[in-house]
C-alpha cells in the first residue's frame, strides 16, 4: 500500500467492459444507424443533386425523373451506393459494440433485417442480380463493421 494518501488511486482504466450486451438493443440500434442512415443520407443526396440539376435549367418534371430513374452505375447511383454503403459499415460496428460480443449473432440478424427492408423498398424495380449483388454488398458491409470492432475486443488486454 502506497504511504501517500494525497494520491489519487491507481488503476487500469484502459480496461474493457467485458459483459455481453443486448442482442435486440444491439440490432435496433445498428438498424436505426443503417437504414435511419441511409435513408437521411439519400435525402440529403438528393436535394443537393436536384439543387444542380435545377442550377443547370432543367425543370422539375426532368428533375424528378432524374432522381427517379436513374442508372446505378451513374455518378449519382454510384454515390448513394457507397454512403449506403458506408452506413451499413457504421451500423455493423455499432452494432457490435452494443452486443459486446465476439460472435456475429448480431450483426447477423441485423445484416438479415438490412437486406429484407432493402428489397422490400426496391418494390421490383431493381433487376434480381443487380439486387442480390447489392445485398451481398451490404451484409459484408455489416460484417466488416462488425470485424472491425470484434478484432479489438479480441486482444488480450495488459493489467499495469
Amino acid at each position: 500500500m502506497d504511504q501517500n494518501r494525497y494520491r489519487p488511486p491507481r488503476t487500469d482504466v484502459s480496461s474493457r467492459n467485458r459483459e455481453p450486451g443486448s442482442i435486440p438493443r444491439a440490432v435496433l440500434t445498428g438498424a436505426v444507424i443503417d437504414i435511419g442512415g441511409t435513408m437521411l443520407g439519400g435525402i440529403v443526396i438528393a436535394i443537393g443533386y436536384s439543387m444542380l440539376l435545377g442550377a443547370q435549367g432543367q425543370s422539375s418534371a426532368q428533375i424528378q425523373q432524374a432522381l427517379t430513374e436513374f442508372d446505378r452505375w451513374s455518378l449519382y447511383g454510384l454515390l448513394l451506393t457507397a454512403m449506403g454503403m458506408g452506413m451499413s459499415v457504421l451500423g455493423g460496428h455499432q452494432c457490435a459494440v452494443v452486443a459486446n460480443r465476439t460472435t456475429y449473432l448480431a450483426p447477423g440478424i441485423l445484416s438479415l433485417i438490412s437486406v429484407t427492408f432493402g428489397a422490400t423498398m426496391s418494390g421490383g424495380q431493381v433487376p434480381l442480380p443487380e439486387l442480390l449483388f447489392l445485398s451481398a454488398m451490404t451484409v459484408a458491409a455489416i460484417l466488416c463493421g462488425a470485424s472491425i470492432h470484434n478484432r479489438k475486443l479480441a486482444e488480450p488486454t495488459t493489467v499495469k
